[in-house]
């Protein structure tokens, strides 16, 4: 059956790079934003709307010639023609998944292989039939079918977005403001340290002070996952930093951090390039600049960035 894929990486191809996450150019606007203390998840989100809805037209695509292929029998059938494909597509991999309503993460967590899909498909329509029977909508049965795709999909575009952006840009934002603040990488900070004999994980970045090293890290946390940036205050120690989006009113991290002589620096409606200076400005072997505050101030400097600080 034809699938479409080159048709649909046109599509993401000639649009996509318009709203491209990871340019430099969608990079030094989010680092803008984050130092503004703005959404950056404004920009980020128009790519992935972009993605979605190309996603559903292909979708849809896709359904509706297994339909005129294999006919009412369509769903089973397109299952068994993509288990029958020896080396499937990324694409053709995630189909498989979502007409099962599944992603893959999902269905390694129900413990389900590649091999059941035909019959979980199957048992899937019996048990939706008849619920759409007891409400006397059998006949919408495709269109609810090609829904529960398309929140498959969802679930699986969004998750793998979130992860891929949010990781990227923490090591832009904090590149952005420990450069414009005048420190060099590999002589006066380090990124993404991996873990040794002295700190058993990862770290984000440390910075060289009078006395050794502090720790950096960036948890890029909307409101409702604090327990992350609780572990986040654990590991830095000593006068470590935790740059942080934004956390509830109710939160209990502040006194989490002052118990840990951590830093906390929120970014959201905040000055997190001043408060990073305010932090550094008598730990650090150098100098730092002063950082500016006025909005163009800002912007222009992180303009005047090189290039590869923003490179992925």
């Amino acid at each position: 059956m034809e699938y479409f894929i080159e048709q649909y990486r046109a599509w993401m191809h000639d649009n996509i790079a318009l709203t491209n996450a990871f340019s430099e150019e969608s990079m030094r606007k989010m680092a803008i934003q984050m130092l503004l203390g703005k959404n950056y998840r404004l920009i980020t989100e128009h790519n992935t709307k972009s993605k979605l809805t190309l996603t559903y037209l292909w979708l849809t695509d896709v359904i509706n010639n297994a339909k005129n292929t294999f006919g009412t029998n369509w769903k089973t059938a397109l299952a068994e023609d993509l288990n029958s494909i020896r080396h499937r597509t990324p694409e053709q991999n995630n189909l498989l998944f979502w007409l099962a309503g599944l992603t893959q993460k999902t269905s390694v967590n129900m413990g389900i292989s590649k091999n059941d899909f035909a019959t979980v498909i199957e048992e899937l329509q019996t048990y939706i039939g008849d619920l759409l029977l007891h409400i006397d909508r059998y006949e919408d049965m495709d269109t609810a079918w090609l829904l529960m795709m398309a929140g498959s999909a969802t679930l699986n575009i969004r998750g793998s977005d979130k992860s891929k952006v949010g990781k990227t840009l923490e090591g832009v934002f904090i590149r952005s403001i420990l450069t414009i603040l005048g420190l060099k990488e590999q002589e006066n900070f380090w990124m993404n340290i991996d873990r040794d004999a002295e700190v058993d994980r990862e770290t984000d970045c440390e910075i060289q002070t009078v006395r050794g090293r502090i720790r950096v890290e960036v948890g890029l946390i909307s409101s409702g996952n604090q327990e992350v940036i609780e572990d986040k205050i654990n590991r830095v120690g000593t006068n470590g930093v935790v740059l942080f989006d934004k956390v509830g009113q109710k939160t209990r991290i502040y006194e989490t951090a002052d118990r840990h002589r951590v830093r906390l620096i929120q970014i959201r409606n905040n000055q997190p390039l001043v408060e990073m200076y305010r932090h550094l400005q008598n730990l650090t072997t150098v100098n730092l600049n002063e950082p500016p505050e006025l909005e163009s101030d800002i912007i222009n400097q992180v303009n005047a960035l090189p290039s590869h600080i923003f490179e992925i």
